[in-house]
């Protein structure tokens, strides 16, 4: 199983010069070899393969000196991260990739890197580590042509250290480690603790016991500032250093309403994780969702795929059994008789004429979305 690890990391300004530096050549790299691929299979209908990329890259160092500048690790994911993109394509889980701009390419992946602590002899007079304790870090990291950087050392690692990855967020810049972790086994599953959650807009949740978790919907309440600055970065010239100023305070309020939705849904996941043994949620096709324009707002504002993908980390690392149920029918179908009581999304109470069973449409959901998880996991508890 593997984890990720996210810091912040405090650079100086010769080491974000070099970053970004490092991340023209890689993007600049992507760009080359995804037309070099698609010209190769329009010219022969042969594939260029990456270990053919990698040999063009042997070359290009011989010609181009600044190439050998930066460490060779970098160059040389790009290929596997140009390669992953058209697996995914022609698996038709994502479009064909596109040439990448500045604001698309903002990752450096690194599989050999060291860690250093401040209170180690080799480092303790460097000017990296007194700026380190001045701005309240825990921690150093080394990287080849970087140097020292100071790390925001606010949680332990668990596990072993795969790769790393730094990543430039706005004017922020964090690593990333992946972390691989022994997966706890969930051979004996307590069916006791089980539950049902049915994800809405009105409210974000409602278990399969009643309780409800309230939708905080981060984006609506910020949208007027947004709008307010968005609309200033509008009047201003594109280009200029009043537009780049004014970029960087709308990139702050959507990296904002960014962290307080994961912050919000790593809360939720670990309490459903740490409660329940076995959860049970619809499979539900967001990205066709969100194609109805008058609700894919607030959908991509509740953060439904998120909250799956966090609920899916954390019961597998607590030992628990996520559950996909099929959607059709939970909120039509009677909990109590499964009778069919059909009504629009405008109605919010289920009432069944046959059984007179009077719940809440979401309470009702959620309770047809357990008894259906716990179909699939009978076998597995036997």
């Amino acid at each position: 199983m593997l984890l990720n690890y996210k810091y912040e990391i405090f650079l100086t300004i010769e080491q974000q010069e070099m970053l970004n530096l490092w991340l023209a050549w890689c993007r600049q790299t992507y760009n080359s070899a995804l037309l070099d691929k698609s010209n190769r299979y329009k010219g022969t209908k042969k594939i260029l393969s990456r270990q053919e990329l990698q040999k063009m890259q042997v070359e290009d160092k011989k010609k181009y000196a600044f190439l050998k500048e930066m460490p060779s690790q970098p160059l040389q994911e790009v290929f596997f991260r140009l390669e992953k993109a058209l697996e995914k394509f022609f698996k038709k889980e994502a479009k064909y990739p596109k040439i990448k701009s500045s604001k698309d390419y903002c990752s450096l992946t690194f599989t050999q890197f060291g860690m250093a602590k401040q209170h180690d002899k080799k480092y303790n007079k460097t000017r990296t580590v007194r700026r380190a304790a001045s701005l309240g870090c825990k921690g150093l990291l080394q990287i080849s042509g970087l140097g020292l950087i100071s790390v925001n050392w606010h949680r332990k690692l668990d596990g072993k250290v795969k790769q790393c990855i730094i990543k430039r967020q706005g004017t922020r810049w964090y690593v990333i480690f992946s972390v691989e972790k022994r997966n706890v086994s969930n051979t004996e599953l307590d069916v006791s603790k089980t539950t049902g959650i049915d994800v809405g807009i009105k409210k974000f949740a409602v278990l399969s016991n009643g309780e409800e978790i309230e939708n905080p919907k981060f984006l609506r309440k910020s949208e007027k500032k947004l709008k307010r600055q968005q609309r200033r970065l509008s009047r201003r010239k594109k280009g200029s250093k009043n537009w780049k100023k004014q970029l960087v305070k709308v990139q702050k309020i959507h990296t904002k309403v960014a962290n307080q939705r994961k912050d919000f849904l790593h809360k939720q996941s670990f309490n459903l994780a740490r409660t329940y043994s076995v959860i049970c949620v619809e499979d539900l096709k967001i990205k066709n969702m969100i194609k109805n324009r008058h609700l894919a707002k607030s959908i991509a504002d509740a953060g439904w795929g998120m909250f799956r993908s966090f609920l899916n980390y954390k019961c597998e690392k607590n030992g628990g059994l996520l559950v996909k149920v099929k959607p059709h029918f939970t909120s039509q179908k009677c909990s109590n008789c499964g009778n069919m009581v059909k009504k629009s999304l405008s109605v919010r109470t289920h009432i069944c004429s046959k059984c007179r069973t009077i719940l809440d449409r979401d309470h009702n959901a959620a309770i047809n979305i357990e008894k259906e998880g716990l179909k699939q996991v009978s076998p597995l508890a036997s």
